[in-house]
């Protein structure tokens, strides 16, 4: 395979190995293919097999490795394995970008029920919590590695409508800034991002509209949404050397809508 890349694609992973949960859509595909593009070896994961199949294979097409792997976060066998087959497969795990979760419900806070709650903090905080677990020892044990979680611009402010979603989102920076100082020190480094209103299937299903989704992305300060391609280049940035002193942080990329 090989590795050139273009300017838009800095090669600044060459030589990495990433794993991408999520892999079948959305922030978690176009990271997938960002990370590829700048060199790392592409470890695509979710739960649609003919997905991540086609993302493993158009990232192929274009010269770079990757192998696709079906894994559910949900089930904690899932993720031991995931981890263990992408470093029989490439002998080592530089980058995990934890992207895997569900919306869940938005309903009123008592409205909520427990079920939702199951469902969504199995997948956001318990599938993050096992991701984050299993990475970090073989990481650990490598000598090093970045962990990158997504926890949404929900993990930092609040929305009527979703309590269960905003404390998942929360639970995950949590997470982060824990994990980063216990293992900074140890040369693994864990940051999360914090989207805003991307334009993803994830955003078509909160939104009962498109006039209602874009009447909220009007209130960024571009007044749009951003892309999933902007996402995965703050993703890139993160799992960079580039990033070599951010650790524990949770990087918002809302187009200014948390301060605007």
């Amino acid at each position: 395979m090989t590795t050139s890349t273009s300017t838009n694609h800095p090669a600044t992973l060459t030589g990495k190995v990433a794993l991408v949960t999520g892999a079948s859509s959305g922030i978690g595909r176009a990271a997938a293919l960002e990370l590829a593009r700048r060199g790392a070896k592409v470890v695509a994961s979710a739960r649609r097999q003919a997905e991540i199949e086609a993302l493993v294979a158009e990232i192929r097409q274009e010269g770079f490795e990757a192998t696709a792997v079906v894994a559910d976060v949900n089930d904690e066998s899932s993720v031991v394995d995931l981890v263990a087959r992408a470093v029989a497969t490439y002998g080592r795990l530089d980058i995990a970008f934890n992207n895997a979760g569900t919306e869940g419900g938005f309903t009123p806070f008592v409205e909520q029920s427990n079920e939702v709650y199951d469902a969504i903090f199995n997948a956001n905080v318990r599938g993050v919590f096992w991701s984050m677990k299993h990475q970090a020892q073989q990481m650990l044990a490598q000598g090093g590695g970045v962990i990158i979680n997504n926890a949404s611009m929900g993990g930092v402010i609040g929305f009527g409508n979703a309590a269960l979603y905003i404390a998942s989102k929360h639970a995950v920076l949590g997470l982060t800034k824990t994990a980063s100082i216990e293992w900074f020190k140890q040369g693994v480094r864990v940051n999360a991002i914090c989207p805003g209103i991307i334009d993803t299937p994830f955003q078509d299903r909160v939104w009962p509209s498109a006039e209602a989704k874009q009447a909220f992305a009007s209130t960024t300060v571009p007044g749009r949404s951003g892309t999933p391609e902007e996402m995965a280049k703050v993703v890139a940035f993160l799992a960079s050397d580039d990033a070599s002193f951010v650790s524990g942080h949770g990087l918002l990329a809302d187009g200014g809508y948390s301060i605007a």
